[in-house]
């Protein structure tokens, strides 16, 4: 009877060491030794026990069960602080797991669906008490075999291929079903069989809180199989939401919000807040099976834009520019597809929001192309090109003689920045400025020119102490600061009579960030300069704006120059500008004057100053230098063919 208790004593002794064995592989250190140690106990008292049942006592081997149950003791011993650590982080742990705000849930494979074994409150209550431990999750919820957004397979083959990769996974989803919404979840293998999720609905922070449309985190996902983006900048909503107030500006954006939720829904898409008065709509590829084909991309555009002209609040209405892209995009090839077709359509958007002549679909909306396509790549080998210091040695400074128009004298000039390229040929500055300001690069471009416009007026200033001499800067350069402290240094160091020299900024960029834009230019006043408005009556606002800042002297753009008296709205215009120079007191140039009925027109109107073709073309320095050496006034030249 006692060897047969000895045996059941002795193999119990072997099992248990059985079982936890394979506890050795997944023990974090601070227990390996403590658990290797009860191991080694446990199984060398079964020995002991073994020996006793088949009548073999060894007192040998009480000797070496005593050695490691002391071991065991010493360990156990140092431990102590180490083990009551662990049982209270385990203690923590399981409190955390009670009152985590994120669903928890512990799940074993069962074929190709998953048991519950264990989840906390808030999974029960995010699940609204769909799931209970012992279920399992495809049978309590069914639509995890169906394919959920943007994934393009089930949700629980994700779950699966977890569990076979033994990675964790990060997923956002939107689930459509039991529990609508979209989800962040975060699944993690703790074995093969073993799967522990995380979970939390996370509608709020992939929408936008003000127009409930989707925001840029909705861009992050896997967003593969849209086919048509329309990509939209509301024009103008800066003036309003500076001059009305944000309350106002809100209401505008919900509503536009608005009209392109409805466009989503009646297409199937998306609507996306991109940012400020920036939004985007995602649409897939029209069904082949529709019952009624779906309008083109194009027509939508125009859809959406009729409507956002309907949009009125407290008297205020607004507008749009659209780019429009869809298809496969083979430009851009280092993005994804998704961010080829967006960046197409922004491209073609900046191209439809340089066409501002009216509100009408084809002056607002914009198609990306294969014009466009080239356009880009164009801009990228210039933007190439301009990055490389050599470039500044292509670089060469044109100047255009601005002179009285009744004797023709010239009393100054206008700096024109020309670019010579040894790989591109002559680069015209309507092309490769833009790419300057795109990239920042123009500010290198300005210190280039500015440097070589003054040293060239300090040798004029000596032949024609009253010539004035003007260079044209981008808008962006006014809102650096290194700008104005770098004009100062320049000006400061050139040696010449700053009231000489003239800083052009075009009407339109003056109107971009008025309020910014005015101190700088406040500043350049400070150091004496003569500011210039260029292009005259292009912009936005232009009388508004030019009572707000005393500019010494405005050029009227081309546009408004007549050609004859029988062109009796520019007349007019010239008239008005004409008679309100008088009033502020500021000079007035005609610029693209080009037949001598232009000059005697103009001259009638009291333009004392002009340039264009009719004078003279752009010229060289050392040609300029020779007519000013020689006093020479300018005749107007016959037109050429």
């Amino acid at each position: 009877m006692e060897i047969a208790a000895n045996g059941a004593i002795a193999a119990a002794y072997f099992i248990i060491p059985l079982t936890l064995l394979p506890l050795l592989r997944t023990a974090k250190r601070e227990i390996w030794l403590n658990l290797l140690l009860a191991i080694g106990f446990i199984f060398s008292c079964g020995v002991g026990h073994t020996l006793s049942a088949l009548g073999l006592h060894s007192t040998p081997w009480h000797w070496v069960t005593a050695a490691v149950s002391w071991a065991a003791v010493v360990v156990l011993c140092r431990s102590q602080t180490r083990l009551r650590y662990l049982t209270e982080t385990f203690s923590l742990l399981e409190t955390t797991w009670e009152q985590a705000l994120t669903g928890n849930v512990l799940c074993e494979r069962a074929g190709d669906d998953l048991k519950v074994l264990r989840l906390n409150p808030a999974a029960a209550a995010i699940t609204q008490n769909l799931l209970a431990s012992g279920d399992r999750l495809c049978e309590k919820m069914p639509l995890h075999r169906q394919q959920v957004y943007p994934y393009e397979v089930p949700l629980i083959d994700l779950y699966l291929e977890a569990l076979e990769s033994g990675e964790s996974k990060r997923l956002e989803y939107q689930y459509k079903g039991e529990i609508s919404g979209w989800y962040m979840t975060l699944v993690t293998p703790l074995s093969p069989q073993l799967l522990y999720m995380t979970f939390a609905e996370v509608s709020g922070i992939i929408h936008d809180p003000l127009t409930g449309l989707y925001n840029r985190r909705i861009l992050e996902m896997e967003l593969e199989h849209w086919d048509v983006c329309l990509f939209l900048d509301l024009d103008r909503f800066k003036l309003i939401n500076d001059q009305r107030g944000h309350f106002l500006g809100d209401a505008l954006l919900k509503a536009v919000a608005t009209v392109l939720q409805d466009q989503a829904q009646n297409h199937d898409g998306i609507a996306v807040r991109n940012g400020g008065d920036e939004f985007l709509l995602l649409l897939p590829a029209a069904a082949a099976d529709a019952a009624e084909p779906r309008p083109t991309p194009a027509a939508i555009a125009a859809s959406v834009l009729a409507d956002i002209l309907l949009i009125e609040i407290e008297g205020a209405s607004i507008s749009a520019s659209i780019g429009v892209a869809s298809g496969v995009i083979h430009a851009f090839q280092e993005d994804a597809p998704i961010n080829r077709l967006l960046q197409a359509a922004e491209t073609a958007l900046r191209e439809a929001k340089r066409n501002r002549r009216s509100n009408l679909p084809q002056h607002r909306i914009q198609v990306w192309n294969t014009a466009l396509a080239w356009r880009r790549l164009r801009q990228i080998t210039l933007e190439a090109y301009l990055a490389q210091r050599s470039s500044e040695l292509e670089f060469w400074l044109a100047y255009q003689p601005i002179c009285h128009m009744e004797t023709g004298a010239i009393v100054g000039a206008e700096a024109l920045i020309r670019w010579d390229s040894a790989r591109l040929g002559r680069v015209s500055p309507s092309e490769f400025i833009p790419v300057a300001e795109a990239t920042g690069l123009v500010h290198r471009i300005s210190d280039w020119v500015l440097c070589h416009a003054l040293e060239q007026l300090a040798q004029w200033q000596e032949v024609a102490p009253q010539f004035n001499l003007s260079i044209n800067i981008s808008p962006l350069e006014l809102e650096d600061d290194d700008f104005l402290d770098r004009i100062t240094q320049r000006v400061a160091g050139a040696g010449i009579a700053s009231n000489h020299f003239g800083i052009e900024i075009t009407e339109r960029g003056i109107y971009n960030n008025l309020e910014r834009y005015l101190q700088s230019l406040q500043d350049l006043r400070d150091m004496s300069l003569r500011l210039k408005v260029d292009d005259f009556g292009m912009g936005q606002s232009g009388l508004a704006q030019l009572l707000q800042f005393r500019f010494d002297e405005v050029k009227v753009d081309r546009y408004f120059i007549p050609t004859s008296a029988q062109n009796l709205e520019k007349v007019a215009i010239c008239r008005a500008i004409a008679n309100l120079s008088q009033g502020i007191n500021f000079d007035l140039v005609a610029e693209g004057i080009e037949q001598s009925s232009q000059r005697d027109l103009m001259l009638g109107l009291n333009y004392n100053y002009g340039q264009g073709y009719l004078f003279a073309r752009p010229m060289t320095a050392p040609n300029l230098t020779t007519l000013l050496q020689a006093g020479t006034s300018l005749s107007p030249q016959p037109p050429r063919d």
